[in-house]
């Protein structure tokens, strides 16, 4: 192995099983989906990587730190281990196995259906269900079991988001002295909309099984001290983020996620990746482009921002045929109702504004419903002049921050929803209100008036954010938090490259 990575490597009795250390930190991480799933049967299976940021960037963590990686693989296949990256082996993936009723009641039950619009704040599209409720209890169950039976061999154990919101209780019951962290990937809702849950407090007693939970941004922080104070009836100390509970304290901090960085700058400055941002500008025969990357869900806004391209068109005639949007959705969810009804509401709104302005071969949307490489989507975030992501709530919004970590020069602009967490590390971005549909036409058009010198005062700023508070740095502070050590620096050189 490249010395840079510092490990400290042991492979236990069937070979396949690969430990390195951070600082000596033997580490355990759980996560509901795995960053690769597989497909194809027997001589035929291979590996794919699963869609969204997240699964990607901690992918690269742990291709950095080492260590353990318990996951669902998605599907029903049988649970089995994988030495990962296969050819050059740096951790270990264990697949947790469900069966039908755990995929149906807890992933596409009480995760998807409920809890996942509970927490970016959309209770009409709330369901909740006790039997959904049931089987989420027991997978969670099913992961601390595998991870306490894994625990043996590790020093740390790291939680990932809501699917898992239980395991750290029932970890510790297993585990007493095990260090246990939890990371909430996305928003955490105000004490009067989280009260709405029926299960309200076995949630909340679930996630205080943690040492230590990390949240994106103050507000999700504050919040959630809040439930804990007014629904619990516990001791909450504000000033230093702690909640006692249980004869134990748990620490509450925030630590918004980052990128790797350098991947994505490296990545935009390659030959290949150019040479393709300069063909996807050639190609579309407008002078303004604008980007606007989601998965295709109800939280992203993309309906809402396609309103506001349109009021965009209807306001300013001049820009006809010189601006194109380029929209690129990310097929997400496809078995549940909500996201198919998503998915025909945003194919006739496109149909219907590219119906309404198209002219002399200038079509003013290209809608691209697939899933890309990183190569092809960063050559998109270089190739735009302007990215505009208007989530309706979205915990952190990496996609900006990867949109940034990509400009070689400084000439884009990024447009953010106020109400992405991202928004409050990017001030120099473009803050918008998604649901001002006026309001995001206008600053549209105040983007590309723009003077130049202003991007690039804005861009220096915003890049200069972003390469500070990258993934290591954001994964080393969360562990030297987690684990007591005085340097996070040190943890910090652990994971990087």
């Amino acid at each position: 192995m490249d010395a840079r990575t510092h490990y400290n490597t042991t492979i236990i009795a069937n070979g396949s099983i690969v430990q390195p250390r951070v600082l000596g930190k033997r580490l355990l991480v759980m996560s509901n989906r795995a960053p690769i799933h597989l497909v194809g049967e027997g001589s035929e299976e291979r590996i794919e990587p699963t869609v969204g940021g997240v699964g990607s960037t901690f992918l690269r963590l742990l291709e950095h730190s080492g260590g353990m990686w318990i996951a669902w693989p998605g599907g029903n296949k049988a649970m089995k281990r994988m030495a990962m990256p296969p050819r050059d082996p740096r951790f270990t993936l264990v697949f947790q196995s469900l069966n039908e009723q755990d995929v149906s009641g807890y992933y596409y039950g009480m995760c998807n259906r409920g809890l996942w619009p509970l927490m970016h704040f959309m209770t009409p599209n709330c369901r909740f269900d006790s039997s959904h409720w049931a089987n989420y209890c027991s997978v969670n169950r099913k992961f601390a079991m595998t991870a306490s039976h894994e625990a043996e061999l590790y020093d740390v154990a790291w939680v990932q988001d809501f699917h898992l919101a239980l395991v750290p209780q029932m970890l510790r019951q297993r585990r007493e002295h095990l260090p246990i962290g939890l990371f909430w990937h996305v928003p955490w809702p105000p004490e009067q909309i989280f009260r709405i849950f029926p299960w309200r407090r076995e949630l909340l007693e679930g996630m205080l099984g943690a040492d230590l939970i990390g949240f994106h941004t103050r507000a999700y922080v504050r919040h959630f001290l809040d439930c804990c104070e007014h629904i619990l009836g516990l001791e909450v100390d504000r000033s230093r983020g702690e909640i006692s509970y249980d004869s134990r304290v748990t620490r509450v901090n925030d630590h918004p996620l980052g990128i790797p960085g350098d991947f994505f700058h490296n990545l935009s400055a390659s030959a290949a990746v150019r040479a393709r941002a300069r063909r996807i500008r050639n190609g579309l025969r407008a002078q303004i482009l604008i980007l606007g990357v989601d998965r295709l869900d109800y939280t992203k806004g993309i309906v809402e921002r396609l309103l506001a391209f349109e009021r965009f068109l209807e306001r300013e005639p001049e820009y006809r045929k010189r601006v194109t949007m380029v929209l690129i959705a990310v097929p997400s969810r496809t078995k549940i109702a909500e996201y198919a009804q998503l998915k025909c509401e945003l194919d006739e709104l496109v149909g219907r504004i590219v119906g309404r302005f198209s002219s002399g071969g200038w079509v003013p949307i290209r809608y691209l419903y697939a899933q890309f490489s990183p190569e092809k989507l960063v050559a998109y975030y270089q190739a735009a002049d302007i990215a505009m992501l208007t989530p309706l709530r979205d915990g952190m919004n990496l996609i900006a921050k990867e949109f940034v970590a990509s400009q070689l020069g400084d000439s884009s602009v990024l447009m953010l929803s106020e109400f992405a967490g991202a928004a409050e590390e990017l001030p120099d971005a473009l803050l918008v209100n998604p649901y001002d549909i006026d309001g995001v036409a206008d600053t549209l058009a105040r983007a590309i008036a723009m003077p130049l010198a202003e991007k690039r005062e804005r861009l220096q700023r915003m890049r200069q954010q972003v390469m500070s508070n990258t993934l290591e740095r954001w994964s080393g502070r969360f562990l030297a938090d987690l684990t007591h050590e005085e340097n996070f620096a040190d943890v910090q050189a652990a994971v990087g490259p």
